[in-house]
């Protein structure tokens, strides 16, 4: 054992002895008094960190960089971990005796660290495992490092959920500065000293103002930007952050060095469209982020039937300035084989695009703009995998007969034997496999879609959705959401699904903080309601704050299931929570409101909360009978299960996910043969067909 600064011993060290606690790296386990903590996941992170660092004070910048690795976090998100990590540690902020804050500096170990170089010390050996206990003579030595390994339920996930974290932004990184290139990329560091080092061959596409004049021609700008981002994108040396990433920061305010700086670029092209009649006028500039100096501009004046000859003759132009400003070689862009033909068809594309705003109004109205389109053009790929989509968000929003799947997938497919690289074709593909319970096939699409080449982070974000979430496979999906959130900061969507696996893991600082900045991004005023609302919920339920849980719930409830008593049903729900004699009392008030709950406008994520409801009062019949109502209900609306049963997989449900009923449901939902193949939901075991959950 070597006693002194634990950061020198670190490379050697096997854990550390931090007073009474024990730190074992191998397995990620802390113990006190032979008392496994609960401390996993960023926790245990954090505590390495400042353990490492002691007797040192680490930054709060330093905590970020270190525990939050290629994940854009603010300040607060350190505070709430800290503050985690002091409930589960029973540790005290105002007399600590592990962690000391030091208000705007930082944080640092307060108690004695020892780092353990090889057993832990003679003098203060650990109780005998259970497995020792049960051996009896055959038991290891004490202080072995047989005693270290954790309890079978947690060792079988928390090394590979680690691994799989680093593994999946490491390929991120990796895919976006060096996919494609020719050769080692210049490198620029930017002026903010805790940032990255930035490839300068690396330009940010910003949707173009538009300044015509008139609203609803802002496709106009989007379109161009957008073109010029898939066109650029082809082009080996050059990184291009998607679409996706760019256009989350479209009218906000924010300061041209702090998206270069999220999105991780040396430059931003900048640009307007004007028209005039039939003629159109495109400005672009590009602009060194760093000093904010123009690199390059140029003007066209053409005529809209020209618009095409415009986009290539900017995206040529863009390469060039880009082969000057960085001094390396870049390939001239190429216009894809399947790009549109007809500009006509190109701009009803584009104003289909940019009328559907997620509602069936909008949506009938994208549909006829689309097949105006296809009508002028029916080998224009990109609009039919943008018709696809369209139509499967009928089925998406638990509305719409089965028919439109079909037409969906008709579409879908249709547009890849086109264009093999649509990744929207092959993201549609895996949504409509998904909502028929087809798992193995939506997964074969997705990874067709990453094949493609595409840093879109939505299609990241649809497979922890529509994939990952349902198959209980959480912190894959946490992994997966945290590289999306990584290449679009400011994208809410992301955001949005990151509350809800925080959530359904149990990180409900974690959730709570992803939507208020859900909230912050939307900026419009709107109170959390609905969904949005569960987060708070759980974290009240879970803390026994039943007052507050009861508010959060109430307005997660659509007005008719107020109107129906809804709020007096959660009343009793908290109550029996409370006091385990009036959980009789609770069932009955929460079998009372199930009618009105299945006809009601409720999104499935509520609906399903229900479920979880009446396993938390010990109604596992209950439970089981709505679960069952809900999956029938939605096959009858629409001829698909759904993904909105995710909430079986919270911690609460472990009950029912105990029950021996659960092997049936899952089998219904045609689960068992992804697990087979891509491994086990988290916290169960898949073998010989039998699933067992802890």
């Amino acid at each position: 054992m070597n006693v002194g600064p634990a950061r020198e011993a670190a490379p050697t060290a096997m854990g550390y002895q931090v007073a009474d606690l024990l730190i074992d790296l191998r397995v990620r386990q802390v113990t006190r008094d032979g008392r496994d903590l609960d401390i996993v996941g960023r926790s245990f992170d954090l505590l390495v960190a400042l353990v490492q660092a002691a007797p040192s004070l680490m930054s709060t910048e330093e905590l970020m960089e270190r525990v939050w690795p290629g994940v854009v976090v603010n300040p607060e998100t350190v505070t709430q971990r800290v503050k985690l990590l002091r409930h589960a540690l029973a540790d005290d902020a105002d007399n600590p005796r592990y962690i000391v804050a030091l208000r705007g500096f930082g944080y640092r170990i307060a108690a004695e660290v020892a780092a353990l170089t090889a057993q832990p010390p003679a003098a203060a050996p650990l109780p005998p495992s259970d497995a020792a206990v049960a051996k009896a003579s055959g038991s290891s030595p004490a202080g072995s490092p047989a005693e270290l390994a954790p309890r079978r339920h947690r060792s079988t996930w928390a090394l590979p959920a680690l691994m799989l974290l680093l593994v999946l932004v490491a390929a991120a990184t990796w895919w976006r500065l060096e996919h494609r290139s020719l050769g080692p990329m210049a490198t620029v560091s930017m002026t903010d000293p805790g940032s990255r080092v930035i490839p300068r061959s690396s330009v940010a596409v910003m949707p173009f103002v538009n300044l015509t004049g008139d609203p609803a021609k802002e496709y106009l700008g989007d379109g161009m930007a957008e073109e010029l981002i898939n066109t650029l994108a082809q082009v080996p040396g050059l990184k291009v952050p998607a679409r996706t990433s760019t256009f989350a920061y479209k009218g906000r305010n924010t300061d041209i060095r702090s998206i270069a700086r999220e999105l991780e670029v040396a430059t931003i092209l900048e640009g307007s469209v004007r028209s005039a009649g039939e003629r159109l006028r495109v400005s672009a500039r590009l602009v060194d982020a760093t000093s904010g100096y123009q690199v390059w501009s140029q003007d066209y004046d053409q005529q809209f039937a020209d618009l095409f000859k415009v986009q290539d003759d900017l995206a040529a132009q863009i390469v060039q300035a880009m082969r000057r400003y960085v001094n390396i070689e870049l390939p001239a862009p190429a216009r894809e084989p399947s790009a549109p033909r007809d500009v006509q068809a190109y701009d009803l594309y584009l104003q289909s695009r940019e009328v559907f705003r997620g509602t069936q109004a909008t949506r009938d109205q994208a549909l006829a703009f689309v097949d105006q389109a296809l009508a002028r053009d029916p080998d224009f790929a990109e609009a039919l995998g943008h018709r696809a989509a369209l139509r499967a968000f009928p089925a998406v929003m638990g509305v719409g007969p089965a028919a439109l799947l079909s037409d969906a997938q008709r579409d879908a497919t249709r547009a890849l034997v086109l264009n093999p690289n649509s990744a929207e074709g092959h993201a549609t593909l895996e949504m409509v496999h998904a909502l028929h319970w087809r798992w193995l096939a939506a997964e074969a699409s997705y990874r067709a879609t990453m094949v493609t080449g595409t840093n879109d982070p939505y299609f990241r974000d649809f497979h922890s959705t529509w994939l990952l979430r349902p198959a209980g496979r959480l912190r894959q999906d946490e992994s997966e959401l945290m590289v999306s959130y990584h290449l679009a900061p400011a994208m809410g969507y992301t955001l949005h699904e990151l509350a809800r696996t925080e959530s359904l893991l149990g990180h409900d600082a974690e959730a709570v903080r992803f939507v208020e900045l859900f909230h912050e991004l939307a900026a419009n005023g709107a109170p959390v309601e609905d969904e949005d609302a569960l987060p708070y919920v759980r974290r009240s339920l879970r803390a026994g704050n039943y007052a507050e849980a009861t508010k959060w719930t109430t307005q997660a409830l659509s007005d008719s299931l107020r109107d129906a008593g809804g709020e007096e049903v959660i009343q009793a729900f908290c109550s029996g929570l409370a006091d385990p004699t009036k959980r009789p009392a609770a069932r009955q008030a929460l079998r009372r409101l199930l009618p009105r709950l299945l006809m009601s406008q409720d999104g499935d994520t509520v609906k399903m909360f229900f479920v979880d409801a009446l396993t938390m009062v010990g109604d596992l019949d209950g439970a089981y009978e709505l679960t069952g109502r809900l999956l029938d209900r939605h096959l009858d609306r629409t001829g698909s299960g759904g993904v909105e049963w995710s909430e079986i997989w919270a911690p609460e449900m472990r009950p029912f996910r105990q029950d021996q009923r659960f092997r049936a449901l899952v089998a219904r939902l045609g689960l068992p043969d992804y697990w087979k193949q891509y491994g086990s939901p988290d916290e169960c075991d898949f073998k010989d067909d039998q699933l067992s959950c802890h």
